[in-house]
């Protein structure tokens, strides 16, 4: 009885062993068999910028209808499906890096490649013609995309089918203009040649207004009762005053003396600009993105709570176009190797606030070493 006991018991025992000697070699095997691999690695695109940026309008991107976008060189297709949906996906395929944008939409909802017609939903591959049985754990990259009030907002620095990459941590900034209705909006883009953060601090520089811009009053140039405020960590504004030009808006219709302005950031690139002439308001949004190293996309939206008839839009359209060949005429004559300039004053207080807080939140590759290192010590 003993004997039989001692057996049973060192039995199990060597059963036990066996299956775990089994799931130790086997497990590491079953893990990479359920790991999502996607290509191109994420070293190409996690350093983008690990924001939500504006790449454009809900109405620019139909029901199955490929758009192509430059995010920092980085292509990038983004479309909707069938329930309208929009997807942003690596425009690399990943069989022999055809453009993916050139492709069209299927009708069971796969992302087509115009090449060797390989199908993608949602990035993962889900048809290779002449190879049955393929599993659906690899693919590209697929990222982040929101709409907010009629605008879209990209995230290239994360793929949510490897689940790789940097997550953005900061939320998507959307104006109260946006929610209110006794606002209306003009809206635009234009491709500037010239670097993002160059065009956004120029928006927040509070001082070239009277030399830069027709509206401007040189007779006054100078703002004051200049005031910043930390709005969070990822957002400041300032308050400032000047005297109306003579041909600006704020004299001609608002009948102001004087014009409070309130400027503000939001990372990682929008721009607010209030200007407050009597009662009425008029706000302008920039927000710009890179599309390469010298080059980028910048999208404006102007609100107004005065001439709000769509019958003036076209002179506030001719407005908005004179002032950014103002602006991009004078951003075209500063040398790339001197964008940062030498000296400072008390002016530039919202650009200097703006690169605080962009040093502080953007994750480069050495930030994200020494991140990953001090979670490994931990």
């Amino acid at each position: 009885m003993y004997l039989s006991i001692s057996f049973l018991i060192s039995y199990k025992k060597n059963i036990l062993s066996i299956l775990m000697f089994l799931v130790y070699l086997f497990l590491p095997i079953l893990i990479y068999s359920l790991k999502i691999v996607t290509k191109p690695f994420s070293s190409t695109y996690k350093f983008k910028g690990n924001f939500y940026w504006k790449i454009g309008r809900t109405n620019d991107f139909l029901k199955k209808d490929l758009k192509r976008i430059l995010f920092d060189d980085f292509p990038i297709c983004i479309y909707r499906d069938d329930r309208g949906i929009l997807n942003a996906v690596s425009d690399i395929c990943m069989h022999r890096g055809a453009s993916l944008s050139r492709g069209k939409i299927l009708n069971n909802d796969c992302l087509q490649c115009p090449y060797h017609g390989w199908e993608y939903k949602s990035g993962l591959i889900e048809n290779i013609p002449g190879c049955p049985g393929i599993k659906n754990n690899f693919g590209i990259p697929s990222f982040l995309i929101e709409e907010r009030y009629g605008d879209v907002f990209l995230c290239p620095t994360f793929d949510t089918n490897s689940k790789v990459g940097i997550y953005p941590e900061v939320p998507i900034y959307v104006p109260p203009e946006a929610k209110n209705k006794d606002f209306t909006k003009i809206s635009g883009v234009k491709q500037i040649h010239r670097p993002f953060s160059l065009i956004t601090e120029n928006v927040l520089d509070i001082m070239h207004i009277s030399y830069v811009h027709s509206f401007g009053n040189s007779l006054a140039p100078v703002p004051f009762e200049v005031e910043y405020d930390k709005i969070n960590d990822y957002s400041g504004k300032t308050t400032f005053y000047y005297t109306a030009g003579p041909t600006s808006m704020s004299s001609l219709i608002g009948g102001a003396t004087y014009v409070k302005v309130e400027n503000e950031f939001h990372l990682p690139d929008t721009t607010v600009t209030r200007v407050f002439a009597g009662n009425i308001i008029k706000t302008i949004v920039t927000n710009s993105y890179p599309i390469g190293k010298n080059e980028s996309i910048l999208h404006f939206d102007l609100y107004r709570n005065f001439l709000v008839n769509p019958i003036f839009d076209p002179i506030f359209h001719i407005q908005m176009d004179i002032t950014l060949k103002e602006d991009i005429r004078i951003l075209n004559g500063i040398y790339d190797n001197y964008i940062k300039g030498f000296m400072n004053t008390k002016y530039d207080v919202t650009q200097l606030k703006y690169r605080e807080s962009w040093n502080r939140n953007y994750i480069d590759e050495e930030k994200y070493k020494l991140k990953n290192n001090t979670k490994n010590k931990i």
